[in-house]
């Protein structure tokens, strides 16, 4: 009995150590796969939960103390898309947005990337702390009433697209945005900017499109904007500028839009202006000095909209603006041009708009016009007009006003 029992508790101890052992290596594999999932959910959490820079977050709190932005809430992380950081767009015009990108390489934070806040009634001044947001590529502030100077602290920004359009801004274009060699747009229009514009504006190789039109800029256009070869659009109309329309546009040969309506710049329109033949709406107005014939623009056969209003033109219509095909509007009222409607217009069948009133055109007024829907202003010329009857004819979108006397036929 004695080896017997020996033996069985022998045993007991054997299967005692090896069920242990078991439960040992159970426990090793349990902790490794509560480490790699933990390790899984801290890598999956962090990925998506990514939160602004706390240096980005003073700055807005910043921004917002100097615009006036009141409803930004900063208990929620900024880039979380909630409470006043993104509104729906509920009226035409409006935005509050502020965007950022999580997911930049170099980066385990979240940074601002854009914001446009468009029509949200800010009463305040732009701030300097926006220079503070080191990503920033966009910033549109348009329709609001925030005053003040532009700051030159923006210059160390990213920026490409600057939109601070209807506000009540004051001062000069900073030279330093000069500078700035990744913006593409900068639109400042209807604010009350004064002072010429800086030629280190000239240094924006890249830059798309400048709209300054209705502010107080004063001088004549830099030279160094000669450079700007990649333009497409530009606008300064409603200014105080000096000097002539200058011949270097021509180097702007990708131009699609050019608005240079009471600017200040007397004429005449440069001939190099030909060479711009991408041009699909051109608006010249306003324009004192030499008396110059009808530019050449035949090339221009993608051209939409043609304003050449008190321009100082004379001589009479050229016949190719008849056959551009895309034309839809034509204004060339207060010149002195002479002579008779080209029959080509009548072939004319996208123009919709004609304003002729105030030249020295002479001869019938084509039949076609008389009986078009189109809207046709003819006041204050030369015509003559073949019979009473042909008076009676008119319709109420063709405007005889001063212009027409009765030609009885033989």
């Amino acid at each position: 009995m004695a080896m017997g029992s020996c033996s069985y508790f022998e045993d007991s101890r054997i299967k005692k150590k090896k069920l242990s052992g078991r439960r040992s290596s159970a426990s090793v594999v349990v902790s490794i796969l509560i480490i790699c999932f933990s390790c899984f959910v801290a890598f999956a959490f962090g990925a998506t939960t990514a939160r602004l820079a706390d240096d980005e977050v003073k700055a807005l709190n910043g921004i917002a103390e100097s615009l006036g932005k009141n409803d930004w809430n900063f208990s929620v992380d900024p880039c979380s898309g909630e409470s006043g950081w993104v509104t729906p767009k509920q009226v035409k015009g409006a935005e509050n947005a502020v965007t950022c990108n999580c997911s930049l390489p170099e980066s385990t934070f979240c940074h601002v990337v854009s914001i446009v806040l468009k029509s949200q009634g800010l009463p305040g001044v732009l701030s300097r702390n926006l220079g503070k947001l080191t990503y920033l590529q966009e910033i549109d502030l348009s329709r609001n009433y925030i005053n003040g100077t532009i700051p030159a602290e923006w210059v160390s920004l990213p920026l490409v697209n600057i939109a601070l359009l209807g506000n009540r801004l004051s001062g000069q274009i900073p030279k330093e945005f000069g500078n700035i060699t990744t913006l593409r747009n900068l639109t400042l229009e209807a604010n009350q900017l004064s002072g010429p514009l800086p030629p280190e504006l000239g240094s924006l190789l890249d830059i798309e499109s400048i709209l300054i039109s209705s502010n107080n800029f004063t001088g004549p256009l830099p030279k160094e904007l000669a450079k700007l070869t990649n333009l497409k659009d530009f606008r300064i109309s409603d200014n105080n500028f000096t000097g002539t329309l200058p011949s270097f546009i021509k180097n702007w040969t990708k131009l699609k839009r050019l608005a240079i309506q009471a600017s200040g710049l007397e004429g005449p329109i440069p001939l190099e202006i030909s060479l711009l033949v991408k041009l699909t709406d051109m608006r010249i107005s306003d324009i004192n000095g030499t008396k110059m014939e009808f530019p050449p623009l035949s090339n221009m056969t993608s051209m939409k909209t043609l304003i050449l209003r008190s321009c100082n033109i004379i001589g009479p219509l050229p016949d190719y603006l008849g056959e551009m095909k895309s034309l839809k509007t034509i204004d060339l009222s207060f010149n002195k041009l002479s002579g008779e409607i080209p029959s080509t217009f009548k072939e004319h069948s996208s123009l919709k708009y004609v304003y002729l009133t105030g030249n020295l055109l002479n001869g019938s007024v084509p039949y076609w016009m008389l009986k078009t829907h189109r809207s046709i202003d003819l006041s204050y010329n030369n015509f003559t007009l073949r019979s009473s009857g042909e008076a009676t004819c008119q319709l109420k979108n063709v405007n005889l006003f001063g212009s027409s006397s009765l030609r009885k036929n033989s």
